[in-house]
């Protein structure tokens, strides 16, 4: 079941303004705004949809939820640091809901592994979107409206993707690793890359 209630919908505008305005800051003009909230629209809320319909395919119930740390640290942080906390709330994940799966909630190492899927199709998504941006940045011209877009929406999502895989706390990365470190890697290097890339 993959129904949206009003009280998600509503978390998920909270978190998407507060993200935009974290990676908006300092400069606050309206364009600008536009232009990155496009990037977090698509990165950020694709991310968190991916997570809630991955758990929900596993018979898990999945609700987005803000966080009212998450979403103080995103603009504390971004004024007094110049740091993204990019983790304005998470998917919460609740017990299995669908019919004869029962038993496999039960089996620690099949929960393990599909607690790491989830986590990583989140990042998987920012991944694809991060490449798309940029392969789409080339055939534009530079500096236009379309490429300024573009090329904010890569970064977007490569910060996304690279941040959520640090393997510690309650990010993304700590489940994938703490499953499987192989898979950590096959996802958290590229990011990394992609990072160092748009740094370069």
């Amino acid at each position: 079941m993959s129904r949206t209630s009003l009280r998600e919908i509503t978390h998920l505008v909270i978190s998407l303004v507060v993200l935009t305005i974290a990676f908006t800051y300092p400069s606050m003009r309206p364009d600008i705004l536009a232009i990155v909230a496009i990037g977090v629209g698509s990165g950020f809320l694709l991310h968190e949809l991916a997570h809630k319909f991955t758990a929900q395919k596993y018979g898990y119930f999945a609700e987005y939820e803000a966080s009212p740390i998450g979403l103080t640290l995103a603009i504390v942080l971004r004024v007094f640091t110049g740091i993204v906390f990019a983790a304005p709330g998470a998917v919460m994940i609740y017990g299995k809901k669908a019919p004869g799966i029962e038993d496999r909630y039960l089996d620690s190492n099949q929960a393990s592994k599909e607690f790491a899927y989830i986590s990583v199709s989140g990042v998987v998504v920012n991944l694809i979107l991060a490449i798309s941006f940029f392969l789409a940045s080339l055939y534009v011209v530079p500096y236009s409206l379309t490429y300024r877009i573009f090329t904010t929406g890569y970064f977007i999502n490569v910060v996304l993707a690279g941040f959520n895989m640090i393997p510690v706390g309650p990010l993304d990365g700590a489940k994938v690793w703490k499953h499987n470190p192989v898979l950590w890697g096959m996802v958290g290097i590229p990011s990394i890359i992609l990072f160092l890339f748009m740094n370069w």
